[in-house]
């Protein structure tokens, strides 16, 4: 009970702060949303260059590694 009543009180600071705080808010998501982006576009490019390079049968799975010994 007390996780739900702590809950309720976070939610009800954190709905308060975004309205007497809109606009430093929206600053905040200025400034962050394009670092976001160019971090998720390089993850994207490296996972698909990487699968680019390596051919379908090439990839080893969990139980063939454990006979290589």
């Amino acid at each position: 009970m007390p996780s739900v009543i702590f809950g309720l009180l976070s939610l009800a600071l954190a709905l308060w702060g975004l309205t007497a705080w809109w606009w430093s808010v929206t600053e905040f998501l200025r400034g962050v949303l394009p670092i976001a982006l160019l971090l998720f576009g390089v993850v994207a490019l490296a996972s698909g260059v990487q699968s680019v390079r390596e051919p379908n049968g090439s990839r080893k799975s969990a139980g063939d590694l454990e006979g290589d010994n």
